[in-house]
């Protein structure tokens, strides 16, 4: 039955996440952005982290992954803005290479396509990427936001700018696939904190399926930084490399904070 909005709590049986996992390609790793705050002075070098992990936590970037993980873009209404690793800093941690104005923004960060199996299962490609939205100063807008940016064939696109979304509140977004909208789509959803450290992020503190335009109602229950996530597959005509094309896109942003 197609179920067109729901919030999954805690205590949600495995049975069930299993069934989650299975679907939607939940479990393991994911590559994110964000800020140490939602709180961005304008005028100044913006540090950003880059995030790599099986739940939602800041850790070392694995050995395995940090190769594969380019230093992330910025795209703000003056065009990009690149990133260098910070001076000192964690091998997750990249500052702009020069200062930002006020003004609302976009990061993007993408893991290297790659190739991988299960098992005696068939191998799949996979395209890994994410977005985050951040506001610079006291200036916040939707224009830049709102649009689609085609930086990876699928995307999760905020209809409105969330820097005012509280928790309580609604986030309307669209998923789109090749400029158009995929219906019928799971989106998970985490917050800081909600997976206890060792949960390999099996829980989910949000779930819902897109409708026929592609979009859902992001709820937040808690205030704080959020990550939205979406699992596309396409069967390959030629399966000699891989059966399928695997697409994994994350949005992530500050609610209430």
């Amino acid at each position: 039955m197609f179920q067109k909005k729901s919030l999954v709590p805690a205590g949600l049986f495995l049975a069930l996440l299993s069934g989650l996992i299975l679907t939607t390609g939940a479990l393991g790793h994911t590559v994110w952005l964000e800020t140490s705050s939602s709180k961005l002075a304008a005028d100044k070098p913006l540090n950003i982290i880059v995030g790599f992990n099986e739940g939602f936590e800041v850790v070392d970037i694995i050995e395995q992954g940090l190769p594969n993980i380019g230093a992330p873009t910025i795209l703000g209404a003056d065009g990009e803005i690149t990133t260098k690793l910070a001076t000192g800093g964690k091998n997750y941690d990249y500052v702009t290479d020069k200062p930002l104005k006020a003004g609302s923004y976009l990061g993007f960060a993408e893991y290297k396509p790659f190739i991988m199996g299960h098992g005696d299962s068939p191998k799949n490609k996979y395209f890994m990427t994410n977005k985050y939205v951040f506001n610079v100063g006291a200036t916040v807008s939707d224009d830049l936001v709102t649009k689609p940016q085609a930086k990876s064939a699928l995307e999760i696109v905020p209809l409105a700018n969330p820097a005012s979304l509280k928790a309580g509140g609604s986030l309307k977004v669209q998923v789109l696939f090749e400029g158009k909208p995929l219906a019928r789509a799971t989106v998970l959803g985490d917050f800081r904190g909600f997976n206890p450290a060792g949960s390999w992020g099996l829980a989910k503190a949000f779930y819902c399926n897109t409708d026929k335009k592609g979009e859902i109602d992001f709820l937040p229950v808690k205030d704080g930084l959020w990550i939205l996530k979406v699992r596309h597959a396409v069967p390959n005509t030629d399966k000699t490399e891989a059966a399928e094309t695997v697409y994994i896109s994350s949005l992530t942003f500050f609610v209430g904070s």
